[in-house]
């Protein structure tokens, strides 16, 4: 599923270019198949990638299509959903964590002298 954001990614990067009906036909479906698995893998945690996604699967749906006449409003749009499919992929995978040790800052005090003192 992982790599297949990458493919939903590159094909909106390519309906920049003008092409054939068919292919933003394909983008579509592609796309808003892709936003409806992201819709449910994130639906448990309520997040901001629910409510994205969610706009993206309405705005590209197949069928009732928003259709993009302006090449410009188009390429706008297709560009910023392959940047957010790519910004998906990159926060599924962990990040790595360094083995930094914790080190406390105390500043230093000087401990008083509990002994017992002799008086003359």
């Amino acid at each position: 599923m992982k790599y297949l954001i990458i493919i939903a990614a590159l094909v909106c990067f390519i309906g920049i270019f003008e092409l054939p009906y068919a292919y933003y036909t394909l983008l579509r479906i592609l796309v808003s198949f892709m936003a409806l698995v992201i819709i449910v893998n994130e639906f448990r945690n309520r997040s901001f990638w629910l409510i994205a996604f969610f706009l993206v699967l309405i705005l590209f749906n197949p069928l009732f299509p928003f259709y993009m006449y302006l090449k410009l409003f188009g390429a706008a749009v297709y560009g910023i959903v392959g940047l957010l499919f790519i910004y998906y992929f990159y926060t599924l995978f962990p990040r790595k964590k360094t083995n930094t040790q914790e080190t406390i800052d105390i500043p230093h005090q000087e401990i008083p002298k509990t002994r017992d003192r002799i008086i003359k």
